[in-house]
């Protein structure tokens, strides 16, 4: 269900728990249930969930209490839920960021509590649960409160800057994010750029400038494309770094700044060292600790819920509310992902805009470039029928429970045995 994937269920009734397990597991989510506090923080701190939904009184205390603590705290969605409707209703305006909901509640109103909202969907998440991905977050949040720079190398649509932005929210940091691509850097105006000028120190110069790197004070430099960032640029970056002063272009005196320095490279440092497109010294100042990003063909696990969230944001700016389909990812099982998780952005909108409902991700273009290797692929419509009889099957030939299961109307279950009927594919008439 679109960015969440673990829930952890917290109440003591257990017939309500294993009735909302049963429901969050048949629309593809795992779930754990806790009866009481105790239990909920063992599993918080056993294993990595993405939302909670908590029951306010348990025997061993006050569910509203977990709120603050940091396993909790931390989650993407939290959903408060009690037998007192009126209660519920009060704490919806009064706990940010929580939803809260009045029990009995449909599957409807909790599929809606689920779902992101505009601002939680312009979040910057780096989505996944396969190990390559665990590691990355864990190194990542391991060493965002130390006072270190990082180095972030991965190929290109890894998600680099997402790293570069997860640091700087764990690194408790109260200064600005700042991101520039190094190869985007003039020579001829690095000093503006980078330190800013006074008014009238040069022809154009009507009014003062802040440089990128006063920008970030007590906050973050984000420097990307190091492998590409030009010889001077890289000279006057170091020399930086040495001092931290910063100097504007027309100043006499500077002053000097605190920032934490994160840079990336789709090029492997130390080839990118042997072929002097990043300066041996300015290697070493950057590369404090050193965090691979994992490429999308390596953790081919994690396109589903990456998809999902993608989805998710779709049908949020869109008003809709398409879902993939079953099979919807077979198609692409085996691709490479040459351009990862931008490639799949531009496949999952491809996708997006071509369905009427249920969503099939098409096979991919063979990319000679990479040597990608795409087995033949039935058609989309092929998929969809198989889908749509299969479910009808499993139902028993209802079509109200087979529309539900495929979440689309029974109008459109009708259309479309009327039409395979039309063509062959079905025996029978439309009833």
């Amino acid at each position: 269900m679109s960015f969440i994937q673990r829930m952890l269920v917290l109440d003591d009734d257990v017939s309500f728990s294993q009735a909302t397990c049963g429901w969050l597991r048949a629309i593809g989510m795992e779930a754990q249930v806790a009866a009481n506090c105790a239990q909920a923080r063992q599993a918080v701190a056993d294993g990595e969930f993405d939302a909670a939904m908590i029951d306010i009184g348990l025997p061993d205390g006050c569910g509203l209490d977990l709120l603050s603590e940091p396993g909790f705290a931390s989650l993407r969605r939290t959903i408060i839920v009690s037998g007192d409707q009126a209660l519920a209703s009060s704490l919806d305006h009064v706990l940010p960021g929580a939803r809260c909901l009045g029990k009995p509640f449909t599957p409807a109103s909790l599929q809606a509590a689920l779902m992101p909202a505009r601002a939680d969907a312009a979040d910057d998440e780096l989505l996944g649960h396969s190990p390559l991905m665990r590691e990355a977050r864990r190194e990542i949040d391991d060493v965002a409160r130390l006072p270190v720079s990082v180095l972030l190398v991965g190929e290109s649509g890894t998600g680099k800057e997402l790293a570069a932005r997860r640091l700087h929210r764990a690194s408790g940091r109260r200064g600005r994010f700042v991101a520039f691509n190094g190869a985007a850097l003039s020579p001829e105006l690095l000093a503006s750029q980078l330190f800013g000028h006074l008014k009238g120190s040069f022809t154009g110069a009507n009014e003062r400038r802040i440089g990128l790197a006063e920008a970030a004070d007590g906050g973050t430099l984000f420097i990307d494309e190091l492998g590409d960032m030009p010889e001077p640029v890289q000279v006057a970056l170091l020399r930086f770094l040495e001092t931290r002063d910063v100097v504007p272009v027309g100043a006499t005196r500077g002053r000097r700044v605190d920032v934490r320095v994160v840079s990336a490279t789709h090029r492997p440092p130390r080839q990118a060292m042997r072929e002097g497109r990043i300066r041996t010294d300015l290697y070493f100042r950057l590369a404090g600790y050193e965090i691979r990003m994992p490429a999308l063909r390596e953790r081919r696990e994690d396109v589903p819920p990456i998809a999902e969230r993608m989805l998710a944001q779709m049908n949020d700016s869109s008003g809709l509310l398409k879902a993939f389909g079953p099979g919807a990812f077979d198609a692409v099982a085996r691709h490479a992902w040459p351009g990862n998780v931008r490639e799949l952005r531009q496949h999952v909108q491809r996708a997006y805009v071509r369905s009427r409902g249920l969503v099939y991700l098409p096979p991919p273009l063979e990319d000679e470039r990479h040597g990608a290797f795409v087995a033949p692929i039935r058609r989309m419509v092929e998929v969809e029928r198989e889908a749509i009889l299969a479910a009808l099957d499993a139902c028993g030939g209802d079509r109200a429970k087979a529309a539900h299961r495929l979440g689309i109307s029974l109008r459109t279950i009708y259309n479309k045995l009327a039409s395979y009927r039309t063509s062959g594919h079905v025996a029978g008439k439309t009833p």
